[in-house]
């Protein structure tokens, strides 16, 4: 659902409400502006996000080499330098 920000502004107790079914999009001059999404919805997506960075950083170690070992060894040095 497309909705002006005008309108979201008029109608916001209703789109909250609307929000939980599907996700409206707020446009300004007739471009997305704005996105209102269920708090479930924004939930999922962020464990998405992380999920994906997560694998994002697992293939950025194994094609550099390094083992997780050494990656524990040098951060372990690091935070004791850091609180001695």
């Amino acid at each position: 659902m497309n909705v002006s920000v005008t309108e979201a502004r008029d109608r916001l107790s209703q789109l909250l409400t609307a929000a939980e079914q599907e996700p409206i999009v707020i446009t300004r001059r007739g471009q997305p502006a704005g996105l209102l999404i269920s708090p479930a919805e924004y939930v999922q997506l962020r464990k998405l996000r992380a999920y994906l960075e997560m694998l994002q950083l697992a293939e950025e170690l194994r094609s550099s080499g390094i083992t997780a070992k050494e990656l524990q060894h040098v951060s372990r040095g690091e935070l004791d330098a850091r609180h001695p």
